[in-house]
């Protein structure tokens, strides 16, 4: 995995998708807050196992994510989900939370498909900041092109420790 290159692929994608309106989504980019959080320099990208994410936590204190890439060869989709949900059961508790992106598990909200594509990816923020934000995009009609299902699998089980 070609470091430089992912890295320039993670930033297009944040730029030309992540960042845009999509019509799919009634006009909300997929993420409204990726655009401020990367112009701002708050997104750390880091290149490691994901078995080593913890590691990456005391970043959060300067960085609002820290973004890490690995070689989603090594790690099929369901082992890099059952990893996640067992350190989220660890790290929700210390008001962290990872969200998982793997090449091989499509995650489509209303038909837009929001995977990287390139790499697997952990991303991690803080839990309660990442809930507020949600909260707020609730508010202002942001998920209403989204099924339950998409909501329960993205954003309604992050309260369940709350």
């Amino acid at each position: 995995m070609d470091e430089f290159t992912i890295k320039n692929q993670l930033e297009h994608w944040l730029i030309n998708f992540v960042e845009q309106p999509n019509s799919l989504l009634n006009n909300w980019s997929p993420c409204p807050y990726a655009r401020q959080a990367r112009i701002s320099n708050k997104i750390l990208t880091v290149f490691d196992s994901p078995l080593e994410i913890t590691k990456y936590t005391e970043h959060l204190k300067k960085y609002d994510v820290v973004i890490l890439c690995f070689d989603h060869v090594q790690f099929s989709a369901n082992q890099i989900e059952l990893f996640t949900k067992h350190v989220n059961s660890i790290l929700m508790w210390q008001d962290y939370v990872v969200l998982e992106d793997h090449p091989d598990s499509e995650e489509l909200v209303n038909q837009v498909k929001m995977n990287f594509g390139k790499c697997g990816l952990l991303i991690m923020q803080r839990l309660s900041k990442l809930n507020t934000a949600a909260n707020q995009l609730r508010e202002k009609g942001y998920y209403t092109a989204w099924s339950k299902e998409n909501l329960d699998e993205v954003v309604n089980w992050r309260y369940d420790l709350c």
